[in-house]
C-alpha cells in the first residue's frame, strides 16, 4: 500500500477532457460532430456557483458551463444563448467529469 501525495490528490482537478457534442444536440444546421474542452469543477468553484445561484437558481447550470468550459471560452451572456439541449448535454458531461453523478447503491 502506498500513501497518496497532495499533488496526486489535487491533480484530477487540472485534467482537461475533450467532449464530442453530437450533431443532434448542436441543432439543425450542424453538419459534423464538434469537440469542446471541459475541466472538472472544484469544490471551491462549485461552492461559489451555488452561492451565486441562491438568488437565481437558473444561473447555476449556466455558471457551471462557464466555469468548466475551457475551449472555447465563452462569456456568461454567450452561455445564456445556448439551446436548452446543448445546456443539458454539457451539464451531464460536467457532472460526470466532476464526480457529481449519483452512485447506485447495491442492495444486499
Amino acid at each position: 500500500m502506498e500513501f497518496v501525495t497532495p499533488e496526486e490528490l489535487l491533480g484530477g482537478s487540472e485534467i482537461i477532457f475533450d467532449v464530442a457534442i453530437p450533431t443532434d444536440v448542436l441543432g439543425a444546421n450542424a453538419k459534423r460532430e464538434l469537440v469542446v474542452q471541459l475541466r472538472p469543477l472544484t469544490i471551491g468553484t462549485f461552492g461559489l456557483i451555488m452561492k451565486a445561484g441562491k438568488s437565481d437558481p437558473a444561473l447555476i447550470p449556466l455558471l457551471m458551463i462557464k466555469e468548466s468550459l475551457v475551449h472555447p471560452s465563452l462569456s456568461l451572456e454567450q452561455v445564456k444563448s445556448m439551446n436548452l439541449g446543448l445546456v443539458n448535454f454539457l451539464i451531464a458531461q460536467i457532472r460526470q467529469i466532476s464526480g457529481l453523478t449519483e452512485k447506485k447503491m447495491s442492495s444486499s
